[in-house]
């Protein structure tokens, strides 16, 4: 089966352009916990924008790694600080970078949705936004579209 979202794309920092210079930056929380380090991201492969960004926790979280909105992060000088704390994110589902190119649209709105809900919820319940809407995904002022190049016989489209 064809996923059902190909633009979107994981792709590891360590193949963005050295100027970006994200590859195992630090991620920390609102509350200055550290939450892991930049993994890769989650990205529109058309147009270079970021959607996620996928944290390496090492140890301290159940799974390795994890997806924060892109909406939900600054950049501050060589660190991404996520409005989030370490204890939200706690509640975050694990991201399997395998996985991702195989979930069908079922698996990718469940996702987003579990995702949001981890996120943003206070024991309410919330309508997911889809994934190119709402302030999860607002376009970050710190990212630069040439961070991502790919290579031209993998356009789509």
């Amino acid at each position: 089966m064809d996923h059902p979202a190909p633009w979107m794309k994981y792709v590891e920092a360590k193949a963005l352009d050295e100027q970006a210079n994200l590859r195992n930056l630090p991620v920390v929380g609102s509350d200055g916990e550290k939450l892991g380090t930049v993994d890769g991201f989650i990205i529109d492969e058309a147009s270079a924008r970021p959607y996620h960004v996928v944290v390496n926790a090492g140890g301290w979280f159940t799974h390795k790694r994890f997806l924060v909105p892109i909406g939900h992060v600054s950049l501050e000088g060589s660190t991404l600080t996520a409005d989030l704390t370490k204890d939200r994110v706690k509640r975050f589902p694990g991201f399997d970078k395998s996985e991702f190119e195989r979930l069908s649209a079922d698996d990718l709105n469940r996702m987003n949705a579990e995702l949001a809900t981890a996120c943003c919820a206070d024991g309410v319940t919330i309508v997911a936004t889809a994934w190119e809407t709402g302030d999860h995904y607002r376009a970050p002022v710190w990212w630069k579209e040439t961070y991502y190049r790919f290579p031209a016989g993998d356009r789509r489209g």
